[in-house]
């Protein structure tokens, strides 16, 4: 019955073709296209797009027609508007599945295609009906220019009307359109997941560890590594797309990297569609980005240094307030055991105190007492139980503590904070396209102190010094890339470079793409699968094995194997003997003196 109604309104139509042609667009024939489509799908919302030249009549009674019969919202745009003061829809919570947007235009040069190329601003899923004038040319040509704009700008569900002819297309693999029935179900072309061969074309650099080339060893060809070619190019293999390498003669030397900024201006420029390159900033203005394929911290990469001597080890287990808080304390025992040991009596207050120092610098230290008592009294044995558990928790803690010291590297103060970089004078190799980045993430205060430590270089030179290990810099990376280059030192004992506090944010790590790019929403869906398998991780990890053969990275074995003692080693203890001689020939001379006098 319902197909019966259909047939009867679309020959009620073409009986009015006569009376509706002679109008600028065919009105009729649009209304029974959307009772059609709303005989099979609701929407709340209908954007339309007025051209030059429409009769404003016929549209007044169109929205009136929507707003009464159809019982949708319309949101009106003419030409009139200046288009620097146009704004996006969805913040009118216009969103795809809510929405049937009409174009009203007679060819793809006039100035309403531009603005609703700013309205429509990721809505390009919406379901958008396109009437062309009555004047238009029916030719291939004619219908083919306009179906060419609608792809420039990635509209893909899409129906042109024409007169009394419905027309949709499909870009894949390559741009063509064809007439529709009203009857055919849907009208609108649904979401793509099959490309049918469609072919992505990018250029792939050196971009260490996301992507890099390799030899293989059998055949001798160039193979490409890395989890960002990877992941793009299983995606484009699960929805039957494939990848056209644009540059696939260039040389690629181990110490090359990608240069973002030509290939970012190539995004903007509409030469490229997507870098496989994944990046961590793409403004507003310029393009747009992937589902994040990674969220990790941006820092700096600092050189260890500061090693701190091996005969400075004896001091390093306690802090200074614990040395002075054990100072004191030996006072302090030295004046209890003056008033509470026992067998002393008769010796002179100047040797008793002497011998009551010495006891209580030998309890601290745990060893044996200098002198021996017979009969204690029940205060002094508990004052001695007391001084022994002191004795022994410290000596072993501080024995603990020195022998953790001789099994790593110990090191002083670290570069880890803005603050540190500025008195360290760290200079730090940057890109010198991303300079403004970085100083946009440093504390206004501490710009000028940071942009005069920057040293801007093309990313090849930045690669090259990291590669070589050049330790006279810092070097902001992200994490993820950090972990890839932390895998060279895992077997070494003496490690070349840390990853700091010193941040810059957490940028997003994303594939670039050009605005309202066709290719988004699969892309975001199959990047999401593949982080819930894991896979990303696992692809990191073993692509290290394949840069290492390529001479990409390599391990660092720096063990430093049995090391004895030396002379230098004692140095702390040469010299608190060296003091003991001086102090014991003061006392010498000292009790002489006194002798004499």
């Amino acid at each position: 019955m319902y197909n019966v109604l259909v047939l009867l309104l679309l020959l009620s139509t073409r009986a009015q073709v006569g009376t509706s042609t002679r109008g600028r667009y065919n009105i009729t024939f649009l209304r029974s296209v959307l009772t059609v489509i709303r005989g099979r799908e609701n929407w709340k919302n209908t954007p339309i797009f007025m051209g030059s030249h429409t009769n404003s009549d016929d549209l007044n009674n169109l929205m009136i027609w929507l707003q009464y019969r159809m019982e949708v919202t319309c949101h009106t745009v003419e030409t009139s508007t200046a288009a620097q003061n146009d704004s996006a829809l969805a913040h009118l919570s216009i969103n795809a599945d809510n929405s049937v947007s009409l174009l009203f235009c007679q060819s793809s040069h006039e100035l309403i295609w531009f603005h609703m190329d700013k309205r429509l601003r990721r809505l390009r899923s919406i379901r958008l009906i396109v009437v062309l004038s009555n004047k238009r040319s029916p030719s291939y040509n004619a219908i083919m220019g306009i179906f060419k704009m609608l792809w420039h700008l990635q509209f893909l569900k899409v129906l042109v009307l024409h007169r009394d002819r419905i027309y949709s297309y499909n870009p894949y693999p390559r741009i063509r359109f064809f007439k529709l029935d009203p009857n055919f179900y849907p009208l609108f072309p649904p979401s793509v997941q099959n490309f049918q061969g469609y072919v992505v074309s990018t250029p792939v650099e050196n971009d260490i560890p996301r992507v890099f080339f390799v030899q293989d060893q059998k055949t001798g060809r160039k193979q490409i590594r890395g989890f960002g070619y990877r992941t793009f190019v299983e995606y484009l293999h699960r929805h039957n797309a494939s990848l056209h390498v644009t540059n696939p003669h260039q040389e690629h030397a181990i110490n090359s990297s990608v240069n973002m900024g030509r290939i970012m201006n190539q995004i903007v420029d509409g030469q490229l569609e997507i870098s496989l390159h994944p990046y961590v900033d793409v403004p507003e203005n310029k393009g747009d980005h992937s589902y994040p394929l990674l969220i990790a911290r941006n820092c700096l990469i600092v050189p260890v240094r500061n090693e701190i001597s091996r005969y400075m080890y004896l001091l390093l287990p306690l802090n200074q307030s614990s040395w002075i808080l054990l100072l004191g304390s030996v006072i302090y025992i030295s004046g209890v055991l003056y008033y509470i040991q026992p067998g002393l009596e008769h010796r002179t207050w100047d040797l008793r105190i002497g011998l009551n120092i010495l006891d209580s610098i030998s309890r601290i230290i745990y060893i044996c007492s200098p002198s021996r008592i017979y009969n204690p009294s029940l205060r002094y044995f508990i004052v001695s139980v007391h001084l022994s558990i002191l004795g022994f928790v410290v000596t072993n803690l501080y024995s603990i503590m020195l022998g953790s010291f001789f099994t790593t590297l110990v090191v002083g103060e670290q570069v880890d904070s803005m603050e540190q970089l500025i008195r360290l004078q760290q200079k730090v190799l940057v890109k010198y396209y991303e300079v403004p980045t970085f100083l946009r993430h440093v504390e206004p205060d501490l710009v000028d102190g940071v942009a005069q430590l920057l040293v801007g270089v093309n990313a090849s030179e930045q690669v090259s010094a990291l590669l070589g290990f050049n330790r006279s810099y810092a070097y902001p990376f992200t994490l993820e890339r950090w972990e890839f280059f932390s895998l060279q030192q895992q077997y070494a004992f003496k490690p070349i470079f840390r990853f700091s506090s010193a941040c810059l944010g957490s940028p997003i790590i994303g594939y670039p793409m050009r605005r309202d790019c066709h290719l988004q929403s699969t892309l975001n869906i199959f990047i999401m699968r593949i982080q819930d398998a894991g896979l990303l991780q696992h692809w990191i990890v073993s692509d290290f094995n394949d840069a290492m053969r390529a001479g990409y990275v390599r391990l660092l074995e720096n063990f430093l194997g049995f090391h004895s003692l030396d002379v230098d080693s004692l140095r702390l203890g040469w010299a608190v003997l060296l003091c003991g001689w001086l102090l014991s020939t003061m006392v010498f001379l000292c009790e002489r003196w006194r002798f004499w006098y």
